[in-house]
């Protein structure tokens, strides 16, 4: 324990999050033109509240307890924040309502919530901190200095313990500062795609216009990847967007189902074609392509969300917490990328896709043989065989 500093009423490891339900509430306050003129911590219990974890003068004066004391001196541990923010969300209430009354209830569930989609940045600037600290330390290990490197090491224990949070929140926190949401385009016309003498000469994958079936494979991969993507208006270019770890096997991984899926479904459709020629079933030919790429793209959907269920089991055995922080983590790249292209390319790029089916009419054998295909396509990370791809990740 240590003594309470008789000029600050608040542990020094409380201000950050004090800070940030301070502003939080001045936020709300101002929203539903509450009088509220000041928001202070004090250490409990003080007299008279032994059992209360705030107050609020009818003047306007809030005071919270971030932190309880025994004897004068502050407890190791400090209260859990859900309890400082539901506390906070109570006092604000008691300045439209000064009773506990059921408009008083209602107000307070209504200013919980209004709070709640503001306390969303604390985590994260305490991550931010850990970083710097954990930082620090490794800088002081690698220098000798052991007395420092461990004493920024406990620390860190002691804010971990504080805030709930798990060392490996820390490792994933500096995995997202190394791992900045990037653009990645993918043009058709770029790719150099090397096809053999049989069959075909045409590659339609290199369209200007839009291709429905392309844009679906770049919806999936882009979804399997954690990714989002952008179509230029009015031509085939696409743009995955997300982290660059996820951005750029997404981008990899397009740019090879496109062009074999294009050069496959060509070349069997037009050996089909000359088999019922031969056969003399020329109509049994009518709908082959259609079915074989609506097989491929549907195909490919179902094997990447296999890949995201496994990565998800791998995630949630190795971090605590099991499958919903695994998921939860998972989705941190998604919501990263989403953000990024709600902030700078809304309105400047066409995210609309064509629906897929319109021109895949049902054809058993390809659609056999379009499934077949998908499944002999690398997908994932584990199919950039290219050291100049991996590269790009760093690896």
């Amino acid at each position: 324990m240590t003594k309470i500093d008789a000029v600050i009423p608040i542990h020094p490891d409380d201000v950050l999050l004090f800070d940030e339900i301070r502003s939080a509430m001045q936020s709300v306050a101002k929203e539903y033109k509450l009088p509220l003129k000041s928001i202070q911590g004090f250490p409990m219990p003080e007299s008279g509240m032994a059992d209360r974890l705030g107050d609020c003068s009818h003047d306007g004066h809030i005071r919270l307890v971030m932190r309880c004391t025994v004897n004068g001196e502050w407890c190791s541990a400090p209260l859990s924040p859900k309890e400082i923010w539901d506390t906070a969300a109570h006092e604000l209430a008691h300045l439209r309502h000064f009773n506990h009354g059921i408009q008083f209830r209602e107000f307070e569930l209504e200013l919980q919530e209004a709070l709640s989609n503001r306390n969303e940045d604390h985590r994260q600037k305490l991550l931010k901190k850990l970083v710097k600290i954990q930082n620090l330390r490794e800088s002081e290990a690698q220098l000798g200095n052991t007395e420092a490197a461990e004493s920024f090491a406990a620390a860190i224990n002691r804010m971990l313990v504080e805030n709930e949070l798990n060392p490996s929140d820390i490792d994933y926190a500096r995995a997202a500062d190394h791992d900045p949401v990037i653009e990645v385009r993918c043009d058709p016309k770029d790719w150099v795609f090397k096809r053999d003498d049989h069959g075909p000469a045409k590659e339609s994958y290199r369209k200007k216009t839009r291709v429905a079936w392309q844009e679906s494979l770049a919806r999936i991969v882009a979804n399997g990847n954690l990714c989002t993507f952008l179509v230029a208006r009015d031509t085939n270019v696409i743009w995955f967007v997300g982290t660059k770890s996820h951005a750029t096997v997404a981008s990899y991984i397009y740019s090879i189902l496109v062009p074999n899926a294009d050069y496959m479904s060509d070349k069997e459709n037009y050996y089909f074609k000359l088999k019922c020629n031969r056969e003399g079933t020329k109509h049994l030919a009518r709908g082959f392509r259609g079915a074989w790429l609506d097989a491929f793209v549907k195909r490919v959907e179902e094997r990447l969300n296999e890949e995201r269920k496994a990565a998800v089991r791998q995630a949630a055995a190795d971090v605590p917490g099991g499958q919903s922080q695994a998921l939860m983590r998972l989705s941190g790249a998604l919501l990263k990328a989403q953000k990024y292209v709600e902030d700078k390319f809304t309105g400047k790029k066409n995210t609309s896709i064509k629906a897929l089916g319109s021109w895949a009419k049902y054809h058993r054998h390809g659609t056999e043989a379009g499934r077949a295909a998908a499944d002999r396509m690398p997908i994932g990370r584990r199919g950039m065989d290219s050291a100049t791809e991996r590269k790009k990740l760093g690896e």
